[in-house]
């Protein structure tokens, strides 16, 4: 039989590193989007290419510093025609984070940034708590009626971004 003789000021450390294990594998489950929300089948034809997913792999994998810029709550008729106008110059290419509502307000300011090469992704329909996370057909419905405006504002059937920013939380996008 081994005994291990540990000194007095390196037990607090183990002590710690236990404590920090323990309560990270007893709240795991909690860091999580819950899964019911991601069993949500929102697949269509899409422009969500396999080379886009690839290129969501490199962001972790790569050491290059990259930045991505992104607009939410649009589109707006005082903003959005200036940024498109500013990105085109600078030559840059952002990700819209659209509203449905919005979209079925300004449908053309929409066509634009899709046709200026800019990614158009869904940020709900209402931008409304109590409607979005009110039940689950409730969030399925903003999301497909986001992506149906979208849709025909762009002249792409079947539209789906496959991504969706949550509007006022802190989660920043989930990835269908």
């Amino acid at each position: 039989m081994r005994v291990i003789f540990i000194k007095k000021q390196y037990s607090l450390y183990f002590f710690i590193i236990f404590l920090f294990l323990f309560l990270f594998f007893v709240f795991s489950s909690y860091l999580t989007f819950p899964s019911s929300a991601s069993a949500i089948e929102l697949s269509k034809n899409s422009l969500f290419s396999k080379d886009f997913g690839l290129s969501l792999d490199y962001i972790t994998e790569s050491d290059e510093k990259k930045a991505y810029l992104t607009f939410d709550d649009g589109p707006t008729i005082t903003a959005t025609n200036k940024i498109l106008d500013i990105l085109k110059e600078e030559n840059v290419i952002a990700t819209f984070f659209v509203v449905g509502k919005h979209v079925k307000e300004y449908p053309e300011l929409v066509k634009r940034e899709y046709q200026e090469g800019h990614y158009i992704a869904n940020h709900g329909y209402n931008h409304n708590n109590k409607l979005l996370y009110k039940d689950m057909n409730s969030f399925k419905n903003e999301i497909l009626n986001t992506d149906l405006e979208i849709s025909k504002a762009i002249g792409v059937e079947n539209y789906c971004s496959h991504i969706f920013r949550f509007p006022n939380r802190l989660y920043v996008s989930y990835v269908f």
